[in-house]
């Protein structure tokens, strides 16, 4: 049941899912294994997609107690609270999360991206000068505080520490500083640390998207195409709807605008609420 539940759960099939979890929850031995901490956790998760935030929390408050040296259960609650408005309930959670994973960074920056896109901002912001403020000269270290610099906007210490980084070793550092200098018009240094980290294992969407935006400004729109193409054959993709944009930007300077036209209707069907997408395919439409 709990395979069944997996499957219902990416197929948004919320409620069945939370019946299936349950049911292989009936089915323990009546003692919390790993299997029931694993099924809780996709169980808490079918809960907050249907909207049923009570139940997750409650989920989530079971797994504190008998998951109590994780971080996640605390992150993921405190997410639900922050999602709620209620931004203490909220704080008392993250904080306890980091507490229990102190050089966890990305914690740190998942904690600031979910305040500051709910328009906590400056309770975000806290976090990511606790995370600088950690003791820690590791290369991955170095790294994730060349990234929180970046986001704080403080462009000199996050090139200084991200370069730092590149000299370790650490392959996503090229991705973050290529974003710096892409945003300083440098796109020449832009490209080629984002070639170097595109020919890596660790290609992610989110650098090929940024390598086709670099080769639409440079008027090669052939290549950007390549790189649009290549994000969305990934089998993680971070930004599909920038990656399908770019596509379509794409085939319309290379004159392609058949293609153009059908992947922007998909698009426009699968996202409605992008307005700008519906006008440009109205001009699409009339070509």
């Amino acid at each position: 049941m709990r395979d069944a539940g997996i499957e219902q759960l990416n197929s948004k099939e919320y409620e069945a899912a939370i019946d299936s979890f349950n049911q292989a929850l009936g089915m323990s031995i009546g003692k919390v294994t790993d299997l029931e901490l694993d099924i809780n956790y996709y169980k808490a998760a079918a809960q907050f997609k249907a909207g049923l935030f009570d139940d997750a929390v409650t989920t989530y408050t079971a797994l504190i107690k008998y998951d109590e040296d994780n971080y996640k259960p605390y992150f993921l609650r405190g997410s639900i609270y922050a999602s709620e408005g209620e931004v203490g309930q909220a704080i008392t959670d993250y904080d306890a999360a980091v507490k229990i994973n102190p050089k966890n960074y990305l914690l740190y920056i998942e904690i600031y991206e979910n305040l500051d896109a709910l328009g906590y901002t400056d309770q975000g912001l806290v976090y990511l000068n606790e995370a600088l403020d950690v003791s820690d000269k590791s290369a991955n270290g170095i790294y994730y505080k060349g990234r929180i610099y970046y986001l704080l906007g403080q462009t000199g210490d996050a090139e200084e520490y991200l370069k730092k980084a590149v000299d370790k070793d650490v392959i996503e550092a090229n991705l973050y500083l290529a974003k710096l200098y892409q945003d300083q018009g440098d796109y020449e240094s832009a490209e080629s640390l984002l070639k170097k980290y595109a020919s890596s294992d660790k290609v992610s969407s989110d650098a090929l998207a940024t390598l086709g935006d670099i080769e639409m400004t440079s008027g090669e729109y052939e290549s950007a195409l390549g790189y649009y193409e290549a994000g969305l054959d990934l089998e993680k993709i971070d930004n599909k709807a920038e990656l399908i944009k770019g596509k379509v930007a794409a085939l319309e300077h290379l004159g392609r605008f058949d293609e153009a036209c059908e992947l922007l209707t998909q698009y426009v069907d699968t996202y409605p609420g992008d307005e700008e997408a519906a006008k440009e395919l109205i001009f699409l439409q009339t070509r």
